[in-house]
């Protein structure tokens, strides 16, 4: 099957530049002379162009092609929240006979560039983003024509034109704590990023409520990795400071690695300190105490995200879609 990277080649241009001529009739990325070579090259190798009519404008899509990015591939370990994402798309895009042409597990191996080509000579229509939210490599897909889903993330800084399916992580963690850990308890603490919007609602509930913000009860992470929050929380205990009377962990995976550290140390949970997680991961449910937990609905955001994919491809949606799903609070022997 001859690729858009083996005319690019052939044409020592890149492979957007082959893309945009061929598949969009785009005669403004390149001199008429490079265009007339590459039409030439595709004729001559056999080169189907994707979105072109018999007239030689820009048609209709008959067959289209999904991708998805994962940020890190620790992520993607089995049972984690994005594994769990990943295998509703999956499981949709088999239902649905879409072909998921190609699947980045590390975002830091691709600038925007090379991701960007990757998926132009995989012919990709949409790319499900299960990473970080970030504007160059956005609006370079968009150029391109590729539509973005992002999908399961934080809204934090979400492009007005991006579409979302996810839930709403400030205003569900607001609500969660107040009803079921604030109304309940004077002293919380909280494990994971400050730079999430789980820790500004959890922030911001202390002034809603009249509370005294107590920073030595934070235990600052950069990130959602177990063994970091495990050893974390044991440094914040060798520092001798005042348990409060529950931790509020940004994901299932910190507070794991948390409940590990304070079984290590010889703090016994709920005894002497209750626990709450975020995500309602499958070994949640497992570990001993059991977990309580902000249950998030990944596997169906996964589903979701791939129909929200292909109706971008299609063409049946001219509007940015915001899709929320509820979360629930599911209480086990942690709390």
């Amino acid at each position: 099957m001859v690729r858009l990277k083996d005319i690019a080649k052939k044409a020592n241009v890149s492979v957007t530049t082959i893309s945009k001529v061929v598949n969009y009739n785009d005669t403004s990325v390149c001199s008429e002379e490079t265009q007339a070579l590459i039409w030439s090259l595709a004729e001559e190798m056999g080169y189907k162009a994707r979105r072109m009519d018999k007239n030689g404008a820009p048609g209709a899509v008959t067959a289209y092609k999904l991708a998805y990015v994962i940020g890190m591939p620790n992520y993607v370990l089995s049972g984690t929240y994005t594994y769990q994402i990943i295998q509703g798309i999956e499981k949709e895009a088999f239902r649905l006979g879409v072909t998921m042409a190609f699947s980045c597990l590390n975002l830091s191996l691709y600038t925007a560039r090379s991701l960007c080509d990757k998926l132009l000579e995989m012919e990709v229509t949409a790319v499900i983003w299960v990473a970080g939210s970030d504007e160059e490599y956005f609006s370079l897909l968009r150029q391109n024509n590729i539509h973005v889903v992002i999908a399961g993330i934080e809204q934090n800084m979400l492009p007005d034109d991006v579409d979302y399916v996810g839930v709403n992580f400030y205003a569900d963690t607001l609500y969660w704590l107040r009803t079921e850990i604030f109304n309940r308890f004077d002293r919380i603490g909280f494990i994971g990023p400050s730079s999430q919007a789980r820790f500004e609602a959890f922030k911001d509930l202390h002034l809603l409520m009249g509370r005294t913000f107590e920073p030595d009860t934070i235990v600052e992470l950069d990130d959602f990795d177990m063994e970091k929050a495990r050893a974390a929380v044991v440094k914040w205990i060798n520092k001798g400071a005042r348990l409060p009377e529950v931790f509020f962990a940004a994901s299932d995976a910190i507070a794991i690695g948390a409940l590990s550290a304070f079984q290590m140390m010889g703090i016994s949970v709920p005894e002497q300190v209750k626990l709450v997680g975020f995500d309602n991961i499958e070994v949640a449910g497992y570990v001993s105490p059991g977990l309580t937990t902000i249950s998030v609905p990944a596997f169906q955001i996964g589903v979701h995200s791939v129909k929200a994919a292909l109706s971008k491809s299609k063409g049946e949606l001219d509007y940015t879609l915001h899709h929320i799903f509820q979360t629930d609070f599911v209480i086990r022997e942690s709390l």
